[in-house]
């Protein structure tokens, strides 16, 4: 079956191409371990007062707490490493990950391959990507809206550290388990593989 683990960049901006990645927040729904580390940017820009007003996260708080990218992806990897090996696969979930998140992973992926760290390489060739975006909107296609806010809303899922890694993290987290619980109330299988058939062939 694999791990599935929900994860969450925080960043200094919404291009996925250009901006630094500041906060990784990650959870495994098998065990509920967890990974989260704020990360000072790759790019060393400092970040502007709007990413600090949307996630409270400061020039300061990333100098005092922040790990160089190099280390912090390279943790970040180990866990998933240690998820992919132990589960004998590897489910990463994110929500709007198909246009985001997983756009960042990989361009960190090939960061570390750039400075000669490939031993995640074969990994990330069977890792699949599920975007609990495109799950939401398969499960409700009659609401306009499948953001973060407007689902914690429908199932009554506390946010309380919205536009923070963890927190976004952990809300998903709970909306995962209702959204795989609905589900299975029409698939037999919603493993990693499956549910992106079930998502994009359907």
């Amino acid at each position: 079956m694999g791990a599935t683990v929900i994860y969450d960049f925080e960043t200094s901006g919404l291009s996925p191409h250009n901006d630094d990645i500041i906060e990784i927040g990650a959870k495994c729904v098998e065990d509920e371990s967890t990974f989260e580390t704020l990360i000072i940017p790759l790019s060393r820009k400092g970040i502007t007062p709007k990413i600090t007003e949307i996630t409270g996260i400061t020039n300061e708080i990333l100098r005092s707490e922040g790990k160089r990218t190099l280390p912090a992806f390279i943790a970040f990897f180990d866990y998933l490493q240690q998820k992919y090996d132990t589960h004998e696969g590897l489910t990463l979930v994110a929500h709007n990950g198909l246009l985001f998140d997983d756009i960042f992973l990989r361009r960190y992926l090939r960061y570390l391959q750039g400075e000669g760290i490939t031993k995640y390489d074969d990994m990330f060739k069977h890792v699949v990507y599920v975007d609990s975006l495109m799950v939401a909107r398969y499960l409700h296609p009659e609401r306009r809206y499948h953001n973060m806010r407007d689902l914690c809303q429908l199932y009554n899922v506390q946010n309380e550290s919205a536009h923070r890694a963890m927190g976004d993290v952990n809300a998903l987290f709970i909306l995962w388990k209702y959204f795989t619980d609905a589900l299975k109330q029409k698939h037999s299988d919603v493993s990693g593989k499956h549910l992106r058939y079930i998502l994009y062939y359907e």
